[in-house]
């Protein structure tokens, strides 16, 4: 089974209410909601590589307040890559310059704590949902 992992921005407001984005067409997990981020590349820390996912996908600057915890998830049968196992690794961010432009997701969102849990996440993203 492919492993990947993979780093997630909780980016918050000043309203305490946090970013989200619905993943685009082709891609696993289409049409699910998740907290931006992406994968980690090699000699690269969990920090650099989202600040970096973040300026590539929605051509913003974050600044990385604290690591929350991690996540993983076994994906079964999911097109395109049939079966996978992701270790998401969580960081509440603060958005410092940009205004979160979509490049790769098809709608974003602000959502506050309370409305979390009725939206429809990807489950890697789940567990977040109780770290914050």
């Amino acid at each position: 089974m492919k492993h990947v992992e993979v780093v997630c921005a909780l980016i918050e407001n000043e309203n305490g209410e946090f970013f989200c984005c619905r993943r685009g067409p082709g891609r696993a997990l289409e049409g699910k909601w998740e907290f931006p981020g992406g994968k980690i590349e090699e000699n690269e820390t969990k920090e650099h590589a989202l600040v970096r996912e973040i300026k590539e996908e929605l051509d913003s600057e974050i600044e990385v307040i604290k690591y929350i915890g991690e996540s993983y998830y076994e994906y079964t049968n999911i097109e395109p890559y049939k079966d996978f196992s992701i270790t998401m690794y969580g960081c509440l961010c603060k958005l410092v310059k940009g205004n979160l432009t979509l490049s790769e997701h098809t709608e974003s969102k602000w959502v506050n704590k309370e409305e979390l849990a009725s939206v429809d996440f990807a489950n890697a993203d789940i567990p977040f949902l109780k770290m914050i």
